[in-house]
């Protein structure tokens, strides 16, 4: 049992520290960006195998969740309408870039194109590898790595782009109580399993964001979650990111490791145009903008506006927008689509 706990408890420690050194730097995002940071790097010089268990990181995903859902702007619904093409452009404008960037990885490396596809694919990290791991021929290290590399890649860069685009503000919030947050906790995430059994992508995350909208719009007196609670669900997340890329993970070609950095630099370039555009059109910062558009989780980004007071509501949409457009007709198109892909 001890054996069992040690690796948990190292990597607690590891992420904490991590958090702890990068808020005493004033860094963006400390208690993620920090462990994720921390928890990465142990890994390389560890020879213990560090562990962390889902459920924590679930448990973190609620307390984000809940946070985003008390707070939603019920005006942001009315104009749902508005933002519906501009995020259908946003998600045919990164497909069309994901097929272009498949081919010439295709061409320039070992991968299928069927595996250079998968791995291009902006998609949910979770639900893209599960998807590929059921495909026949595909390379799942390389797509693995592609979105390991983008997921790290999107979560400790953009905050220190959107970071100074924020005015950062200390506002005064009382906390409820501990007892009264830890039945909101523990309510919100059996409402995430309930969720998860109906098949909805993000369901630790997504489900106590609508939980937290329909008390919201019932008008229930929602506990208000303490700052000390957020900080330890941002470690629990940033720990569960940073032990994502393992030494292991680097073992493939050289040129299949370049490929993938690339991929993410275009990524983020065209994120940022369509940011741009975003601004001008929808009058929105460049912060609430940027983490709109941004090729990351859904959960991360969010976890990122709110933390620095960005419009958490605006970028949970959007990125929603891309999570069910994936879901519902570009892995569908793959699948249809699959044998022709295969060389």
């Amino acid at each position: 049992m001890r054996n069992h706990a040690l690796p948990i408890i190292y990597v607690a420690i590891i992420a904490f520290l991590g958090g702890w050194l990068f808020s005493l730097l004033s860094l963006p995002i400390p208690w993620m960006i920090g462990p994720l940071f921390s928890v990465l790097l142990a890994q390389f010089f560890i020879r213990t195998q560090l562990k962390w268990p889902a459920q924590l990181r679930n448990i973190g995903l609620v307390i984000i969740g809940i946070t985003i859902g008390e707070n939603f702007s019920l005006s942001i619904l009315q104009t749902m309408g508005t933002m519906f093409w501009y995020m259908l452009a946003i998600n045919i404008v990164f497909v069309l870039l994901c097929l272009l960037l498949a081919f010439i990885t295709a061409k320039y490396t070992s991968m299928s194109l069927h595996t250079a596809v998968l791995a291009s694919v902006p998609g949910a990290l979770g639900q893209i590898i599960v998807f590929a791991s059921e495909e026949k021929g595909v390379d799942l290290a390389a797509v693995t790595y592609f979105h390991l590399i983008r997921v790290l890649a999107v979560v400790s860069v953009v905050p220190f782009l959107v970071s100074g685009h924020v005015v950062q503000q200390n506002i005064d919030i009382t906390a409820s109580p501990l007892w009264a947050i830890a039945i909101l906790i523990g309510v919100s995430f059996l409402f995430a399993i309930v969720v998860g059994k109906l098949h909805i992508p993000t369901p630790f995350f997504l489900g106590p964001v609508l939980l937290g909208i329909v008390l919201n719009v019932m008008q229930f007196d929602i506990p208000v979650i303490s700052l000390d609670v957020l900080h330890l669900a941002q470690i629990a997340v940033g720990a569960h990111i940073g032990l994502l890329l393992t030494p292991g993970a680097l073992r493939l070609p050289k040129r299949i490791l370049l490929f993938g950095l690339m991929n993410v630099v275009l990524l983020m370039f065209v994120s940022f145009l369509c940011a741009r555009l975003v601004m001008a059109m929808l009058d929105y910062t460049f912060a609430s903008s940027f983490l709109s558009t941004a090729p990351g989780g859904m959960d991360q980004m969010a976890l990122i506006a709110t933390a620095i007071h960005a419009d958490a509501d605006i970028v949970t949409v959007f990125q929603l927008a891309r999570m069910l457009f994936l879901s519902f007709i570009i892995i569908p198109l793959l699948k249809k689509y699959s044998t022709r892909l295969e060389r």
